[in-house]
């Protein structure tokens, strides 16, 4: 009987994971954060969870592992060489877990990182590989993600042998299952498509061209990406596997006074409101990351330390059950409420929304003191906004004492959206007035004037 494979996707983080169906029963790689869909699955196709595969620790996201072996009875498969402390079975090269009339062969994969296994199912010959974060779409893992403070040659050099020693000698046809699809950062370049196949991904894969290992390596350790800082956190958090999502307390109101209490004693303060609705009055010290965006909680993840409190500002309650959701998916729990919008009190800080056509006004009068473009290197080796300074969002909070808080300061991006997170640490650090380029480069370039109503002007303009 020809095994059945269901992708499940999570969008943002680009988090893809699979149920497996063989005759009556299934088997899980890489669950996310909410498993009860998984479960569904399986029993509208008759079958059972039998086991749970993980390829590694993850480290882009908290995984549903215990909760799903707690609900459903299954065994958890981690590798051998994984420093895990929750139940688990040590997998170990060639390891075979039966699945109806097929079975998963394990196989010993490191590279992205030292305890990375890949699964091949077999029925008769190998049909398909889930590669977790070994092998992508069009793209390799990068070796740096597992320590942010380790030399990640090694890693580099292994990831080269488990690629050409290990999944490029399974059959031309077998299908290849990434745990990641185009926009994640364990990628450099993945592609969009689902799945492929080893002999496409030999044939197209950029990182599978480099045949010799010492110009792979070089490769695989150059020019890498930035890597979130909760990163580490949420692979401490897959190390001891997350707890089940009904456990969490339930969010309630909190007052605008209860919630600056808390900011006094360390909590994080995340406004996911629009950039606009944000400027037009938000509490002190506050960080605005819209929830709108599909990268909400990995920028979260780029600013707030993993296992802070955190207050939310939304504009409505079904904001507020999302950011939640969104927020569990890497592992940040502690959420301790939530205000709306219209509980806001009437003195609060705000932010200039400022129009293209006003920046250029300002410009040629003289008026602004610093302009800073807070996007890729690519994007502004693209087109930017002469004179602005480059410091890529990233890379902004460690860089903040490079720039003066007394001058007036514009903020932009491609589109309005990471500068308003800017805009947001750039006055949570002390910066007197912060501007917000409204439609970012998108606008600057259009020379559309009157698309955008900013916000009423909050700071008098003034030459520095």
């Amino acid at each position: 009987m020809q095994s059945h494979i269901e992708r499940f996707f999570v969008p943002g983080l680009a988090h893809a994971s699979y149920l497996i169906v063989n005759q009556n029963e299934a088997a899980v790689v890489d669950p996310q954060r909410e498993v009860d869909a998984y479960i569904l699955e399986a029993k509208a196709r008759g079958a059972s969870i039998k086991a749970i595969l993980n390829t590694h620790p993850h480290a882009d996201f908290a995984s549903g592992f215990m909760e799903l072996a707690q609900k459903t009875g299954a065994k958890v498969y981690t590798s051998h060489l994984a420093p895990v402390t929750y139940p688990h079975l040590a997998a170990k090269e060639n390891d075979v877990i039966s699945l109806g009339e097929a079975q998963l062969r394990i196989l010993e994969t490191p590279g992205h990182s030292p305890d990375s296994l890949s699964f091949v199912l077999e029925e008769e010959q190998p049909m398909a590989v889930f590669t977790g974060d070994l092998l992508f779409v069009g793209d390799v893992g990068r070796p740096d993600l597992r320590d942010a403070d380790a030399d990640p040659t090694d890693l580099a050099g292994k990831l080269y042998d488990s690629l050409f020693d290990k999944i490029m000698r399974l059959p031309d046809a077998t299908q290849i299952h990434p745990a990641h699809g185009a926009g994640s950062l364990c990628g450099r370049a993945i592609a969009s498509e689902a799945f492929s196949t080893v002999a496409r991904e030999r044939a197209d894969n950029w990182a599978l061209k480099l045949t010799e290992k010492p110009a792979f390596v070089q490769e695989m350790i150059a020019n890498l990406p930035d890597r979130p800082a909760y990163f580490t956190y949420d692979v401490g958090v897959n190390l001891q596997g997350a707890p089940a999502l009904d456990s969490l307390p339930e969010l309630g109101p909190v007052a605008a006074e209860g919630i600056i209490e808390g900011q006094q004693r360390g909590a994080q303060i995340l406004d996911i409101r629009s950039a606009g609705a944000y400027g037009q009055g938000h509490l002190s010290g506050s960080l605005n990351i819209g929830i709108a965006s599909h990268l909400f909680s990995t920028w979260t993840g780029f600013f707030i330390p993993g296992g802070s409190s955190i207050y939310l500002i939304a504009q409505t309650q079904e904001e507020v059950t999302r950011a939640r959701l969104e927020l569990a998916r890497i592992g940040y729990d502690h959420v301790e409420g939530y205000l709306l919008a219209e509980d806001l009190p009437e003195a609060l800080c705000q932010t200039t929304q400022v129009s293209a056509c006003d920046l250029r006004d300002w410009m040629e009068q003289g008026v602004i003191g610093q302009i800073i473009d807070v996007r890729t290197c690519g994007e502004r080796k693209a087109a930017h906004i002469e004179g602005s300074l480059h410091m890529p969002l990233p890379h902004l909070k460690a860089k903040v004492n490079q720039l003066r808080s007394d001058l007036s300061t514009v903020v932009y991006c491609g589109s309005g959206y990471r500068s308003a997170i800017a805009a947001s640490l750039l006055q949570a650090t002390g910066f007197e007035r912060v501007y917000n380029l409204m439609g970012g480069m998108q606008a600057w370039e259009s020379r559309q004037c009157g698309c955008f109503e900013p916000a009423e002007m909050v700071y008098a303009s003034q030459s520095e």
